[in-house]
């Protein structure tokens, strides 16, 4: 868990403009310990707000469904801007399911709470809802809710669990920044966009799993994720900030998927600089370009599938990547990949004497014929059944497929797939086993 001097004095900043500005707030009436507001001048609705700045709720709070003042009953639809911040001493609370918002700020800082139920029929979540709320440990989010304001539950160090229901179609900027605690979060299919720092400092997360649904990811959505080993990038991302994966340093495999993608204007380096171990990345079998600077000083990228569909690879996309050891192209025709105006740099400050290039059978020639390919100098054909690409079928590429079949294992290289049909299965285990018996 890493803290920087930026990131206190950022939180700092934030505190000390929240605390400025902490209603004195003239409520308008108030029932059984617990103030409301009309929320507007002829409704019979009305919503939960601060006593004022000295007095705060304390204990349990139940918030009714109805209240009557002067002899007029009101629903309780809104818990207010603010309305329990920094209420340390409250130590539970009950919403009734009238609630349909929860206004920015309702309760920041509310170290008191451990979980908290949010009732079905809530709509909106406001920005910094849950901020600071350091021992909050669960929260479930209802079906009904539409949209959650920035910062919503930011620093929010001990909630282990949530639940994005589908609807979401925005994350935004830090909503669940800094929850340590936080283990995989399942993200919606119907989510478009990820904030800037998003799940930034989520250090307990160990996969990351983008939906197809998602089109932009922002700057360091996912930075200091350290725990992570895989990340799938989902197939409609079009922009991805070059920040947005920096420092997973135990990341072990990416699934590229996004068809059509750029990096966000002015990124001029990968989106995966894990400053950690080495990583191996597929590119998927719909994904026709890569696209420029994808790669570029990644510098831990160790090998990389390309598969037969790319037909662009963009300046720079490979540079800088200092451990690229293995790269597998299986197209035919390297003449027909369309690439970068700048050759040179598509692998431009690579070991081209040291990393193989893995292709298919016969091609060889025609690889060493064709920019930038020919920077190479050394290369292999691929082998059927030949999972780890080192020349032989043996019973260590059984192994692979085992590991990937049975344990769900994305470490394992996209060779297993041998009979490329777009999925790994028995099938192709039996094949690898008839091509060792075969080569008996």
């Amino acid at each position: 868990m890493k803290t920087t001097l930026h990131t206190i004095t950022r939180r700092l900043l934030m505190l000390a403009l929240l605390l400025a500005a902490i209603p004195a707030s003239a409520y308008d009436f108030m029932v059984d310990g617990i103030a409301y507001d009309f929320t507007d001048n002829d409704s019979t609705a009305v919503q939960v707000v601060p006593i004022s700045k000295t007095e705060y709720y304390t204990g349990d709070i139940v918030v009714p469904a109805t209240v009557v003042h002067n002899g007029k009953t009101h629903t309780v639809t809104a818990i207010g801007l603010r309305a329990f911040v920094f209420c340390s001493g409250m130590t539970s609370i009950q919403l009734p399911s009238t609630i349909k918002t929860i206004e920015p700020g309702a309760f920041l800082g509310c170290r008191g709470l451990t979980s908290i139920e949010l009732p079905k029929g809530l709509v909106s979540i406001g920005n910094l809802a849950f901020v600071l709320c350091e021992n909050l440990e669960t929260v479930t989010i209802p079906s009904t809710v539409q949209d959650i304001g920035y910062m919503a539950f930011s620093q929010n160090f001990k909630l282990r669990d949530i639940t994005i229901p589908e609807g979401i179609e925005i994350i935004r900027y830090m909503t669940f920044n800094d929850c340590y605690a936080l283990k995989n979060v399942v993200l919606p299919q119907s989510l478009k966009a990820i904030g800037s720092e998003a799940f930034e400092s989520c250090s307990q997360f160990t996969q990351i799993i983008i939906p197809d649904s998602v089109v932009e990811i922002g700057d360091k959505a996912f930075n200091d994720c350290v725990n992570v080993t895989e990340i799938t990038i989902g197939k409609e991302v079009k922009n991805i900030s070059s920040s947005a994966f920096n420092n997973c340093w135990r990341l072990e495999v990416v699934k590229w998927n996004a068809i059509e993608c750029v990096l966000n204007e002015g990124d001029t380096q990968s989106p995966f600089k894990t400053n950690g171990r080495m990583f191996a990345v597929e590119i998927g079998n719909e994904v026709q370009k890569i696209p420029a600077q994808l790669f570029n000083y990644a510098i831990e990228l160790k090998s990389i599938d390309i598969p037969t569909s790319v037909k662009e690879i963009g300046n720079n996309a490979f540079g800088y990547c200092l451990s690229l050891s293995t790269i597998i192209s299986r197209n035919a025709d390297p003449s027909l990949i369309s690439y970068g105006d700048d050759l040179e740099s598509i692998f431009n400050g690579m070991n081209k004497e040291e990393c193989v290039v893995w292709v298919p059978a016969g091609t060889i020639e025609l690889y060493k014929a064709t920019m930038p390919w020919s920077q190479f100098q050394n290369f292999s054909e691929i082998v059927e059944g030949d999972i780890d690409c080192d020349g032989a079928v043996t019973a260590a590429d059984a192994m692979m497929q085992y590991n990937r079949l049975l344990n769900n294992d994305y470490s394992s290289p996209a060779t297993c797939d041998v009979n490329n049909d777009g999925s790994v299965n028995i099938a192709d285990v039996t094949q690898v086993y008839n091509l060792i018996l075969r080569n008996k």
